[in-house]
Parts: C-alpha cells; sequence; structure tokens
C-alpha cells in the first residue's frame, strides 16, 4: 500500500535507462547499494490505483507518469508499484502509455541541463552531443523549442534523424570534428558524456556553459567554481523528478515540439535482451518495456 506521501501504479510501460544496467552491475554500489535482488526501473507511466493520505495533485484513476529513482527505489519493472506523488505528473494527451514512459528520466535530464545548468535562452547557440541518444534526442527538441539554433553531434548513420529531431546543422563525429569551431557556441550540452570539459573549452564562447549528465572530480571542481565568475564555465546535471518539469515536458508534447524516439518495443520477458542492446550505446533515442494492456492509450 501506498504510505501517505506515494501513489499505487498499475504500470503500463518502463523504459531502460544507463542507470538500470549500472545499478543492475553493481558498478554503481555507493549510490544503490549492495542488498539485492532489486526491481530496476525508474520511468514508469500508467493508472493510479490508490493515493496516500497526502496527495492533492492526484486521483484514482488518472493516468500518469514520471521518475521513481532507479537507483534507490526503483520499482518500473512491475506490474504494480508505489511512486513518491512529487516525482509523478498527468501523463501529457497525445502520447501513448509507450511514449510516455520513454520521457521522464531523460527528458527531466535534458530539461535541467538546458535551462538549470545551461541557462539556455532564445536565440543561443547550442550544440548537443549525442543528439540522437536517449538524452541527447530530447534535448535537441527542448533547445528548438526554446527558439535556440542547434547543432546536433552523432555518427553519420544517425545523420537523418538529427536532422528530422530539429537540428539545423549536424556534425558527424567519425567525420568532423566539432572542437575545431573555436568559440562557436554558447552552450554546449555533452549528453554523451565522451568529450569533457577541457577538450571542448575551446568551442565555448567567451561566457559560454559546458554542461556534462556525468561528474568527475574536476568537473565538480568546476562546477562549484563556475557559480562564480563570468568567463567560461562548467557545470554537471543530476536529474531530480518533479512534478513541475513533467508538466512542463508534458505541455511541449501537447504542442507537438516534443516526441520520444522509441528504438525497440520489448516485453517485460525480454528485459535482459534490452538491457543487452542499452549496454551496446547504439540505441537510438529509447527502449521501452511493454507491460500492462494499456500501453497505447492517448488520453
Amino acid at each position: 500500500m501506498p504510505g501517505p506521501h506515494d501513489v499505487q501504479i498499475e504500470v503500463a510501460a518502463s523504459s531502460v535507462n544507463p542507470i538500470d544496467y549500472k545499478t543492475r552491475s553493481g558498478s554503481i554500489f555507493f549510490m544503490s547499494g549492495l542488498r539485492f535482488p532489486k526491481i530496476l526501473g525508474g520511468d514508469v507511466a500508467g493508472v493510479v490505483r490508490s493515493c496516500g493520505e497526502a496527495v492533492t495533485h492526484l486521483k484514482p484513476g488518472d493516468a500518469v507518469y514520471g521518475f521513481s529513482s532507479a537507483a534507490t527505489r526503483g520499482g518500473g519493472y512491475a506490474e504494480v508499484m508505489c511512486c513518491e506523488a512529487a516525482k509523478l505528473a498527468r501523463k501529457p494527451e497525445g502520447l501513448s502509455m509507450s511514449e510516455a514512459a520513454a520521457v521522464p528520466l531523460a527528458g527531466i535530464t535534458a530539461y535541467q541541463a538546458l535551462y538549470r545548468q545551461g541557462e539556455m535562452k532564445p536565440g543561443m547557440r547550442v550544440l548537443v552531443t549525442g543528439a540522437t541518444g536517449g538524452v541527447g534526442h530530447l534535448a535537441v527538441q527542448v533547445a528548438r523549442a526554446a527558439g535556440c539554433q542547434v547543432t546536433g553531434v552523432c555518427h553519420s548513420r544517425n545523420r537523418e534523424l538529427a536532422f528530422e529531431l530539429g537540428c539545423e546543422e549536424v556534425i558527424c563525429y567519425d567525420k568532423a570534428d566539432f572542437r575545431e569551431r573555436r568559440g562557436g557556441y554558447e552552450l554546449i550540452f555533452d549528453a554523451a558524456a565522451k568529450f569533457g570539459y577541457r577538450p571542448c573549452r575551446g568551442a565555448l564562447s567567451e561566457h559560454g556553459i559546458y554542461v556534462s549528465t556525468i561528474p568527475g572530480p574536476s568537473l565538480m571542481l568546476r562546477h562549484l567554481l563556475s557559480r562564480f565568475g563570468s568567463g567560461r564555465r562548467a557545470r554537471f546535471v543530476g536529474a531530480h523528478a518533479n512534478t513541475a518539469d513533467l508538466e512542463r515536458l508534458g505541455e511541449l508534447a501537447r504542442e507537438g515540439k516534443l516526441r520520444p524516439h522509441i528504438e525497440h518495443r520489448l516485453p517485460l520477458e525480454q528485459i535482459a535482451e534490452a538491457h543487452r542492446l542499452s549496454e551496446s550505446e547504439r540505441v537510438r533515442g529509447k527502449i521501452v518495456i511493454e507491460i500492462g494492456a494499456a500501453t497505447e492509450r492517448r488520453v
């Protein structure tokens, strides 16, 4: 049964994020602990069964989506789960349950990296690495919706998808190096976390900001120091699920400005294959795990 601040959800779909297989492997034990077995899966879309007594913005029967911290709580790879109501919002109209399940962690990471850490404003020159990956493909759409000039970095085999997502320019890293664009970008979101601040520094404008999804010791120090002064800055994003940001992503989806690209849809029985695909780091967009019968529900 849900606690006072939780809701119980009949799960329709979840999705796979790198944090899931890293938790499974024990490689992030400092976050997830060492107690197994665990029910993995942070992303969830489904229907509310019951609510805790302190929950006011949701009710039984609501279609919802959100993210329950995968490393510490999880629960999305199940038919029924409990999740903090503060990490859920009503499912956007126009997105199926499967599509909604693909958005929460990746979408919140992209949104908070660009707006909170990157201080994104309309008209900025924004570069997104991993522009067709799980986080990157949503970041491209969020930046484009904000009125920014978006350059995507991806492999040449994914070039056409990057343009379809909204990139005005695409740099294929297997053929060219975006870091040669001296001072070319006011915001670099290293969604792929493959390059690092120091190699990217020269591509930033005088007051540009570099944001990564993975904090290393030097980046954490630069993150703290970047709160002072006005030169080039480096920061990292740690996604914090909350209703307000999920609602904003939902608005973009309803306006037709945000739609997840789903590369694979698999049943829960094939979760091992889903993790294998995710670990290959070659998936475009997202892998969705379809669990309940209402995965195509769009209202």
